[in-house]
């Protein structure tokens, strides 16, 4: 089937998945509406993506925003993603914007994590002045 049907209107055409296979090493970005699986070693950005998995031999360093975000390899950097689920064998380092975040046991995350739209707020910057003075003066307890 062409482009065009009987009745003269252009076809939907679907985006195919970019494929960064093991032993790949890539500088550099990716803008797609489609899905991105890396099994090899990227460096860049990452943008507008519906779903990016990287494989457990996978390794991403720089900033992804897309739908979602699947990690059982190696990322490092920034995320700005709907959904981040981060598997068992997956390691993320860095930040990230979620609405909603999954890690599996064993998963690791270091960094900082920011839900979307969160209300949530901390107070411990308000008290965080008098505990290290407590922990730095013990005896002005007792006065």
């Amino acid at each position: 089937m062409g482009f065009f049907s009987k009745s003269n209107k252009q076809s939907e055409v679907k985006t195919g998945a970019t494929i960064i296979a093991q032993g790949t090493y890539i500088i550099g970005g990716i803008s797609t509406d489609g899905t991105v699986h890396i099994d090899g070693k990227f460096e860049g950005v990452i943008l507008e993506a519906d779903i990016i998995s990287i494989g457990e031999t996978g390794e991403v360093i720089g900033d992804i925003k897309a739908n979602n975000l699947i990690v059982s390899g190696l990322f490092d950097g920034k995320i700005d993603c709907n959904e981040v689920q981060i598997l068992s064998t997956g390691k993320v380092i860095g930040e990230i914007k979620y609405n909603e975040l999954i890690i599996e046991p064993d998963g690791k995350f270091e960094g900082n994590g920011i839900r979307k739209g969160s209300t949530l707020r901390s107070n411990y910057h308000t008290i965080e002045n008098k505990i290290t003075n407590i922990i730095n003066n013990p005896k002005t307890l007792n006065n």
